[in-house]
């Protein structure tokens, strides 16, 4: 397959440094190693191609800001990048990146050779209308977006690289260094139509016995996810049960302790997706399949998550719209404060690691008879550190956390192009704690 590669490393650099420092220098300083990955073990996207196919990377061009990242130089021009200089043009710092890796990928549409995939390293939504376009002309797109990529630039490409796959496998970091050794190296990727999986190479079993981390159940939650937003139709339960298992195996032999699949997905806390039930049980986005009520299997969930926000119901329409939108926590203010409380009394006694500080915050949720999944409480902290919160520092007080939390959902709303006035700011204020922000 003949491939087009364009990075942005301003954004990647930065997006990488705000969740793992080691990550983005790694990136920056030994990108040969990531390329090597791309080309013999990412997987091809699409499913009209020979299964022994290989990724020929015939244009390699980063695009970086050369007052912030020339220490970074030498190391791409050894990787046999082509670089374009992107300075600030604004006082604010603003670079003309976008414009330049907009103008060469059209440019390379149109030439003699014809690409067959062109592969952005970017999380920039404003890449989403020539993500449009090459499908348009008939263009495999690859996509690495670090963080929370928009809805809309996640449907455009054909492959969303995921993240942690890139942090593990190409860059050869462990998401949390003290579960290094213990931690599987996963590449299993889900089929979004099927829910099949595939082997992208260098997969280890996890050790039987073990409970999986709050990384590891992050990434089963993207997959299902990823599979149930990308299919015209609800995913079969039954046959994304059987794969997750494989791919996750042992992990997953006992559903984590819940027995099995159906209240295995109620724990991980995706408020968007609703189980439908018979033949074996069907999991829909409400937002993108068509569901009649009479199917609706977890219309009692739906009624007491409803009964569980009380007298804070009049907030419920706004926060489900904002959750089905963003991937967003459902959960009712008490409990969406007693997070942040059980996260501020942790950072004052242990330092910050993400997969630990996740696992004893959810921990203590539990121990006060919250429902409060794992996923849900990872989305909250690296919200916060998305938003440029760095913990440790002396601000992990409950008024700036919740003020992180505000901002970040704000961000993630109007990057979805919702429209937010000022009674929805009002509400979702008073959603993740308005006494904290008066």
């Amino acid at each position: 397959m003949k491939s087009a590669l364009f990075v942005d490393v301003d954004n990647v650099f930065t997006q990488l440094r705000a969740l793992q420092p080691a990550a983005a220098e790694r990136f920056a300083r030994q990108p040969g190693e990531w390329i090597r990955w791309l080309s013999g073990s990412l997987e091809i996207p699409g499913d009209h191609h020979d299964g022994s196919a290989r990724r020929r990377l015939l244009v390699r061009r980063c695009y970086l800001n050369p007052n912030w990242y020339q220490g970074y130089r030498y190391a791409f021009l050894r990787a046999g990048f082509e670089i374009v200089d992107c300075p600030p043009v604004t006082s604010q710092g603003k670079t003309s990146t976008d414009i330049h890796m907009v103008l060469d990928i059209v440019d390379l549409l149109q030439h003699e050779t014809r690409y067959d995939e062109f592969i952005v390293l970017s999380a920039d939504a404003d890449f989403t209308p020539v993500l449009r376009k090459l499908r348009r002309h008939d263009r495999r797109t690859s996509v690495l977006a670090i963080g929370f990529p928009s809805a809309a630039y996640q449907a455009c490409a054909d492959l969303l690289i995921d993240e942690r796959l890139f942090v593990e496998q190409a860059l050869g970091l462990a998401a949390e260094p003290a579960e290094a050794a213990e931690r599987p190296v996963d590449g299993t990727t889900l089929d979004a139509t099927t829910g099949d999986t595939g082997d992208t190479g260098g997969k280890a079993a996890a050790p039987a016995g073990r409970r999986a981390s709050a990384d590891e159940l992050a990434q089963i939650a993207h997959l299902i996810e990823t599979a149930v937003a990308q299919s015209p139709v609800p995913v079969a339960a039954g046959a994304l049960a059987s794969r997750l298992r494989q791919g996750f195996a042992p992990l997953l032999d006992d559903w984590c302790g819940h027995g099995s699949f159906k209240p295995f997905f109620r724990s991980l806390g995706l408020g968007r997706l609703l189980w439908i039930s018979g033949s074996g049980g069907r999991i829909a986005d409400p937002a993108r399949h068509a569901v009649e009520p009479r199917e609706a299997g977890d219309a009692g969930a739906a009624g007491e998550t409803d009964a569980a926000w009380g007298p804070h119901a009049a907030l419920l329409p706004l926060a489900r719209e904002i959750s089905q939108l963003t991937g967003a926590p459902l959960l009712p203010p008490p409990t969406l404060r007693a997070v942040l409380d059980a996260l501020c009394a942790d950072l004052a006694t242990h330092p910050y690691e993400p997969t630990e500080t996740a696992r004893r915050v959810h921990a203590a949720c539990a121990d006060a008879g919250l429902e409060v999944s794992l996923r849900e409480v990872v989305f909250i902290l690296r919200g916060m550190q998305l938003n440029g919160h760095v913990f440790g520092r002396g601000q992990d007080d409950p008024r700036t956390l919740t003020q992180r939390l505000y901002s970040q959902l704000l961000f993630l709303c109007q990057r979805e192009q919702m429209v937010i006035d000022e009674a929805a700011r009002a509400q979702i204020r008073q959603w993740i704690g308005a006494d904290l922000l008066a």
